[in-house]
């Protein structure tokens, strides 16, 4: 079980803290999620627990930031853009590492598309966003840093790897 002040990546919400257990009515995991400026409490059945995981180390974080050249994209593809959308969401509610193979992914198909001087997916788009959210609030946590610098350190990390410019 998780301890009070641990934090878990939930597959909605992404990186919450463990603030409590309760019993009634049933066996609840207090959590409190951060979204945008505003902390919201949601509380978790014990029984499924096992959907809820720690995230990474401070270590594995640095390691993903260092490495993130050498991190492969994600080849899944589906000639259903919406099955494809989903297999990807899906990916994101697994937390670090996938969440930052999702925003290379994404990032690639989108680069791809304008190269060929097509318009990009939408979902693209939506899915980028989402992973790239929830990967600098996991790096933020775990490398105890604000988001900013988290996001920073992501962008620099993207800019060396030849995947964005340095705007």
């Amino acid at each position: 079980m998780f301890s009070i002040g641990e934090h878990v990546i939930h597959p909605g919400q992404g990186v919450c803290t463990v603030m409590d257990y309760e019993d009634t009515p049933s066996p609840m995991i207090v959590l409190e999620a951060k979204s945008g400026h505003a902390k919201t409490r949601l509380l978790y059945p014990v029984a499924q627990a096992d959907r809820l995981h720690t995230i990474i180390s401070r270590e594995e974080a640095e390691a993903l930031i260092a490495d993130y050249g050498d991190l492969e994209c994600d080849p899944f593809t589906e000639r259903n853009s919406s099955l494809e959308e989903s297999y990807f969401k899906g990916q994101i509610k697994l937390g670090a590492p996938e969440t930052l193979r999702v925003a290379k992914t994404m990032r690639r198909r989108i680069n791809d598309a304008e190269a060929h001087a097509k318009k990009p997916s939408s979902y693209y788009l939506r899915v980028l966003k989402e992973a790239r959210r929830r990967s600098v609030e996991e790096i933020a946590v775990a490398l105890d840093v604000s988001e900013e610098d988290a996001d920073a350190r992501l962008h620099a990390a993207a800019v060396a790897a030849g995947e964005i410019s340095d705007n």
